[in-house]
């Protein structure tokens, strides 16, 4: 298995993140109103520019997630599902930092909604 190297790489992983994270049902409702097909170059670009520092992502995460109704319990659904898809597909330095950064993101942005920090 190698580590992530492309930009392809990063929507491989995306794809396989959603697919999984849509499929638990607690997660699941907070995806009812989202545009997936209009989310997944934006989430793509995020992860991209943490991966390799490209800067293509404009805008900020958090405030895009305000609307959301999120709880301790989604982040750390989220945070398990992320990495447990990275591990499915990719292992080295880059694999290993964003599941530092999806943990740091994590409680970041739990603190900021003024929730428990995750279970993580």
């Amino acid at each position: 298995m190698s580590d992530l190297t492309t930009v392809d790489d990063i929507t491989k992983f995306m794809e396989h993140f959603y697919v999984r994270l849509l499929s638990n049902p607690i997660a699941a409702p907070i995806f009812d109103d989202i545009d997936m097909e209009a989310h997944m170059p934006r989430v793509v670009s995020f992860w991209e520019g943490i991966a390799f520092g490209s800067g293509q992502y404009r805008g900020s995460p958090f405030e895009r997630h305000l609307p959301l109704e999120l709880t301790s319990e989604l982040f750390t659904i989220w945070y398990e599902t992320f990495c447990s898809c990275l591990d499915d597909l990719y292992e080295g330095a880059i694999a290993t930092m964003l599941k530092e950064r999806a943990r740091s993101i994590a409680f970041i942005f739990a603190h900021k909604l003024g929730l428990e920090a995750p279970a993580i």
